[in-house]
């Protein structure tokens, strides 16, 4: 090989990610001679690739040059059905250096969120971080780790920050039983103010996601019901418009009319959905 990225890789990446590809291996220590390799899933937006070094691992991560129409529409749908649209909220995707912006805000209040080791105007190489999704513990029913996501999460909170998307699959699990935030493409914005909208936007948004993922609905939203509540009450948090976010977002999922996109996941996968929906909503209407 001329370097280590395989031609059949370097083959399927766009000319532009594949020059940042090697502009990312020229930076490192030992880039030269690191191993390329694709993760399971890249999501809509970024291309990401995982470089092992002989001393390092990290992540290389540069947005996708596709139309993101479809999946716009897709997620203006979904806040749209929570009312956040209606009442001021607006989404966009992050540029890469509105990301790096993002993730070196977080690092400086302490925050668990990846190292940044180095980037440039259309990529970053980050700390890559050992062990598993929430979402990969919830579909096979460990449901545990719920409460220190959302507790991390109200840290952020008290720093003004606003993670934004955490769908599961975004907050990390690693090998110490920590909890670290991955993944920052998406952005939310407010007009009216800081009156903790955003913030019970992102903790009904976590809550509900966990109860639509998991194996273990029974287990999870006894958790909620028992530790979670109680927590949010005494944070402070509005739980009137959790109520409102979570029924819009239960509205959304069990609506058959939805649109849909390549992204979508089968209509199916929600029709046992619906009666821990109800409960969960009956929660947060009997806590409010």
């Amino acid at each position: 090989m001329k370097n280590s990225i395989s031609e059949n890789l370097k083959n399927t990446l766009p000319t532009n990610i594949a020059q940042g590809l090697e502009s990312a291996l020229a930076y490192l220590p030992g880039g030269k001679t690191a191993t390329i390799e694709k993760p399971q899933s890249e999501g809509l937006f970024n291309h990401i690739l995982l470089i092992t070094t002989a001393t390092d691992r990290c992540v290389f991560r540069a947005r996708r040059d596709i139309s993101t129409e479809a999946g716009d529409a897709y997620m203006q749908y979904m806040y749209e059905a929570t009312g956040f649209i209606q009442n001021g909220g607006s989404f966009k995707l992050r540029n890469i250096g509105d990301e790096v912006d993002f993730i070196k805000r977080a690092l400086a209040v302490g925050l668990p969120v990846p190292k940044l080791i180095h980037a440039d105007q259309d990529w970053m190489l980050i700390e890559y971080v050992t062990g598993k999704t929430l979402l990969e513990f919830l579909e096979t029913g460990e449901v545990k780790f719920l409460p220190k996501v959302l507790q991390e999460m109200n840290l952020a909170h008290r720093q003004g920050i606003i993670y934004a998307d955490r769908w599961t699959g975004n907050e990390m699990i690693d090998t110490q039983g920590n909890v670290r935030m991955i993944d920052f493409d998406i952005e939310w914005f407010y007009q009216g103010g800081n009156d903790g909208t955003l913030e019970a936007l992102e903790m009904a948004w976590t809550i509900f996601n966990a109860m639509r993922v998991t194996s273990n609905r029974d287990e999870l939203l006894t958790i909620v019901e028992t530790e979670v509540l109680p927590s949010l009450k005494a944070w402070g948090y509005e739980i009137s418009k959790m109520k409102q976010f979570i029924e819009g977002l239960c509205k959304f999922y069990l609506d058959p009319n939805k649109p849909g996109n390549q992204w979508s996941l089968p209509k199916s996968l929600y029709v046992a959905m619906a009666k821990p929906a109800n409960r969960l909503i009956a929660m947060f209407t009997e806590a409010d």
